[in-house]
């Protein structure tokens, strides 16, 4: 608080000084060197520089100081690489350049927007749009919306149907400086369908009530609102200006978007004798600043009352931007999908994998049948083999030959009788590898079994973390919405004033 006491004491200072200069160039006492010092500190002070009124260009400055701080809009006039001096965005690039280090005189660029009398006032609308219209097309198309117009017969036929772009969308004020009136009544009035009589229908050929409505079908990135403060009396048979008090809201919702004020020019004084400022929140460091030509500090309280949803009487231009999601669930959000393309990345290479498995195991299950298949064939010849020789042996013993024949057979026998054994024994042996390659087969099948039931597991998290991301983008869109209207709700509350608000919303504020 004391920091901005001093500066302002130090700003209202360098007027005295300024001032004194201007009338009395050689007034005793006058110092350069203490001046030149003084406004050293200043730029030091303050990060943003101001603009030289050439006489009565306050309307130029405040247009030119929004557009500045319009990051959007700056970061493309930047990048421009056009060398051809006379056109507006040559001229643009290099004040913006000039005014990001110092204060800056506006000469240069009047001859491009045909101005030549500095003296006489202007509306600051007016070369708002004329500027817009004059840039690079798509510098200016973020501050371009598309309204459209529909006019119905009292039997619902379409007479006409237009839609035309904007720079501006213009709201009607009460016409008594008495009464207070709102924005949203404004916009309340602009989007309201009014009732006309004798309007021409061609299918109906004849003369009828119709109903005009007016709809922004494409919303701009930055929305400009126009405050009709200067009309036409017909009384006076003169323009008159509109002094009323307006309720600026912070935040609006228009056609499903969602906005939020960082601008403000200002006009104070009377139509004949008037002066503009504006009222500008830093994309840099979110602070309020007041540009009123070559001076620039930061907003007070006063100063910002119209940002904070309270009523003012110098607001004209009111500059809105799309609001952004806020920056942690949209972490979350990026994270989760990263989470997921990770996952089906994994998922594609098991996939792979599963399928190289199933090709060995087929190949494996094939090489297996070919040996259990021969070697079942090698014990069913050996059996058949076995079996004979021992019926052979059987009926010779049991015939009644000679003990001699008898005593010569028997050890011939007993031979065969230990080939059979190691026969039997190697029967036994190659069944017991035939059992050991089933078991082996049946632990890798089982195997690649639960691998699959993984594998298809983990494709359910992929579809189920997939449908908990777009529950998080609808409760993300949802908490929007919601806030917008706590928004709303907490701003009519501040202004029913603290002596009727409830007791916990006194100790809340």
């Amino acid at each position: 608080m004391l920091r901005h006491l001093y500066i302002d004491l130090l700003l209202r200072q360098k007027n005295e000084q300024m001032n004194s200069q201007l009338s009395h160039p050689k007034k005793k006492g006058y110092n350069e060197d203490i001046v030149e010092r003084f406004r050293r500190k200043l730029d030091l002070i303050f990060e943003y520089k101001g603009l030289v009124n050439q006489g009565a260009t306050c309307y130029l400055n405040s247009v030119l100081q929004v557009l500045f701080m319009t990051k959007s809009f700056r970061e493309a006039v930047e990048s421009h690489s056009g060398k051809n001096p006379k056109t507006v965005d040559f001229q643009l690039k290099s004040l913006f350049k000039t005014l990001k280090t110092k204060e800056t005189n506006i000469k240069d660029i009047l001859p491009t927007l045909s101005i030549v009398n500095v003296h006489e006032q202007r509306d600051a609308a007016e070369y708002l749009e004329k500027l817009l219209s004059m840039v690079n097309p798509d510098w200016s198309k973020m501050f371009k919306g598309q309204f459209r117009h529909t006019t119905r017969c009292s039997k619902g036929h379409e007479v006409s149907d237009v839609t035309g772009p904007f720079w501006t969308l213009p709201l009607s004020l009460a016409h008594s400086s008495d009464k207070s009136c709102s924005v949203m009544e404004g916009l309340e009035e602009l989007f309201k369908s009014s009732i006309v009589s004798e309007m021409y229908c061609d299918q109906c050929e004849e003369r009828t009530h119709a109903t005009i409505a007016g709809e922004m079908v494409e919303p701009p990135e930055i929305l400009t609102l126009l405050l009709k403060r200067f009309e036409f009396d017909y009384r006076r048979r003169s323009y008159v200006k509109k002094d009323c008090s307006v309720d600026v809201p912070h935040t609006l919702q228009i056609k499903d978007c969602d906005y939020e004020l960082y601008a403000v020019v200002d006009h104070v004084g009377s139509l004949r004798g008037g002066h503009y400022t504006a009222t500008i929140r830093s994309y840099e460091d979110h602070n309020w600043y007041v540009f009123d030509d070559t001076y620039v500090r930061l907003a007070s309280q006063q100063s910002t009352s119209h940002v904070d949803n309270e009523r003012s009487q110098s607001p004209y231009l009111l500059m809105y931007q799309k609001a952004c999601i806020s920056d942690q669930p949209r972490k979350e959000e990026i994270e989760r999908i990263m989470e997921l393309k990770c996952m089906e990345e994994d998922w594609k290479n098991i996939e792979e994998k599963l399928k190289i498995i199933k090709e060995q195991c087929k190949r494996m299950n094939e090489k297996l049948m070919e040996i259990i298949n021969m070697e079942s064939k090698s014990i069913s010849v050996q059996q058949e083999r076995v079996h004979v020789e021992s019926k052979t042996c059987e009926d010779s013993s049991r015939s009644g030959e000679k003990a001699s024949h008898h005593a010569n057979c028997c050890p011939m026998t007993t031979e065969k009788k230990k080939g059979l054994k190691e026969n039997i024994r190697e029967i036994e042996k190659s069944r017991r590898e035939i059992e050991k390659y089933k078991r082996r087969f049946e632990v890798h099948r089982n195997g690649i079994g639960q691998y699959g039931r993984q594998s298809e597991e983990y494709r359910k998290g992929i579809q189920k973390n997939r449908r908990a991301i777009e529950e998080c983008r609808k409760g993300i869109h949802e908490c929007k919405r919601k806030l917008v209207k706590c928004k709303r709700v907490i701003e009519h509350m501040a202004e029913l004033g603290p002596d009727r608000l409830p007791v916990g919303m006194k100790e809340m504020t």
